[in-house]
């Protein structure tokens, strides 16, 4: 066999490596891609389902289907501190009777102790419990639940408030990241990125409830 023969066949051999290895590459960050995608899609769902069921419980604070109720309207909050809500509102019995009975009963939100199941060090339990029964798990992937209170004036009042009539204006924020997280091998989105790491996609969602008969003590 002559040379020229054999620096074909190792030129052939170096090209056709070398596209392997594109292939390779190629199908990785299509894979990343697909994956960044799909987890962006659940954690934006999550986020938004969460924030549903926050505002709405949040936007019947001082609600009672009975007016004469001055128990529920006069003294709508029961505690308020950076992490923990609890309010005085009129439940609803089902979906198909969503303006409650009448009846006082006290909705809390508040966080809970990481959860040691999954990759994620930073996702928490949250729970919403209503009066005594058993809390109820929201887990969403969150990684922080935070609230903020301001008065008719609009200043911001220290936590825990002291003082809960003061209250005019409940703020709250939710971020919510993926539990699994992904160890992506390239850097597609100019992000300072480590081999070996484990990277969580994050969204945060933040809202402001202003009441009228929280106003109107």
């Amino acid at each position: 066999m002559g040379s020229y023969s054999l620096l074909q066949i190792v030129g052939s051999t170096i090209i056709g490596g070398l596209f392997i290895l594109m292939l390779f590459r190629y199908n990785a960050v299509v894979v990343e891609k697909n994956h960044r995608y799909n987890t962006q899609n659940i954690v934006q769902k999550n986020l938004i389902e969460l924030n549903k069921i926050i505002r709405s419980d949040l936007s019947k604070i001082g609600f009672c289907l009975d007016k004469t109720n001055s128990n529920i309207l006069k003294n709508p909050f029961v505690e308020a501190t950076d992490s923990s809500l609890a309010f005085k509102t009129d439940v609803a019995v089902s979906k198909l009777d969503p303006f409650g009975d009448g009846i006082t009963d006290i909705v809390k939100y508040y966080t809970g102790a990481k959860i040691t199941e999954t990759p994620n060090l930073n996702d928490k339990y949250l729970y919403r419990s209503v009066n005594s029964g058993t809390p109820l798990e929201l887990n969403y992937g969150v990684t922080e639940f935070s609230f903020k209170y301001y008065d008719k004036d609009g200043n911001l009042l220290p936590t825990p408030v002291s003082n809960l009539s003061k209250i005019r204006i409940v703020e709250y924020k939710i971020t919510i990241e993926d539990i699994y997280g992904y160890n992506y091998q390239y850097n597609i989105d100019n992000s300072e990125r480590k081999q070996g790491d484990l990277y969580f996609m994050s969204m945060s969602k933040s809202g402001k409830i202003s009441k009228k008969n929280l106003s109107a003590r």
